[in-house]
């Protein structure tokens, strides 16, 4: 089991999502999962996060199909 679990909420996000994720699994501590959920994207965020998740078996991904807020996020990361 991870030491640390990093929780990154992704709506609409496809400029910002690599630059974020990438600076996530550069850190020199590596004991760690990363839990995206992607809030009901209509962008290609979720495409770039799915890429990300093929490389990494640190990342899990979480697809909401509709936009449900931070509660929702929060909700759904915390059921994993």
């Amino acid at each position: 089991m991870p030491f640390l679990s990093i929780i990154i909420p992704v709506y609409n996000t496809e400029k910002y999502v690599s630059k974020c994720i990438d600076s996530i699994l550069n850190q020199s501590f590596r004991d760690f999962e990363l839990i995206i959920v992607n809030d009901g994207s209509t962008d290609s965020s979720l495409d770039i996060c799915e890429v990300y998740k093929e490389k990494d078996y640190r990342i899990k991904l979480i697809n909401l199909k509709k936009w449900g807020g931070v509660t929702v996020v929060r909700y759904a990361a915390s059921i994993i």
